[in-house]
């Protein structure tokens, strides 16, 4: 959950970066959601587990545990993340950005 919580950080600065400098399409920057899938009981105890101590620590108005969504039916799960198997999964906010490097890299003759 403190990954979530970084990452969740830098994404309105990289929105307001690419705006001021007015190179948001260029740099193909977009916003969508990501998710962490749980394949095994073990593995959703402990993601469960996580997000329900952000709960107990935070509380459910903490900016994080709010955005974060928890999809705990087998069927959901594997249909969201397209991954066979996935037994549940957290879904959280996330960005990419893909900078063509063509542009950005100096390019030299020799």
């Amino acid at each position: 959950m403190e990954l979530i919580e970084h990452e969740m950080a830098h994404l309105p600065a990289f929105r307001d970066l690419t705006e001021e400098e007015n190179i948001a399409e260029e740099v193909c920057l977009k916003f969508g959601e990501t998710f962490d899938a749980a394949m095994t009981d073990e593995a959703w105890a402990r993601l469960k587990g996580a997000l329900d101590a952000m709960r107990r620590d935070h509380g459910d108005d903490h900016d994080i545990v709010k955005v974060c969504r928890v999809i705990e039916d087998a069927h959901a799960a594997e249909e969201f993340t397209q991954m066979k198997g996935a037994l549940a999964a957290v879904v959280h906010p996330a960005g990419q950005m893909s900078v063509p490097l063509d542009r950005t890299t100096p390019t030299q003759t020799y």
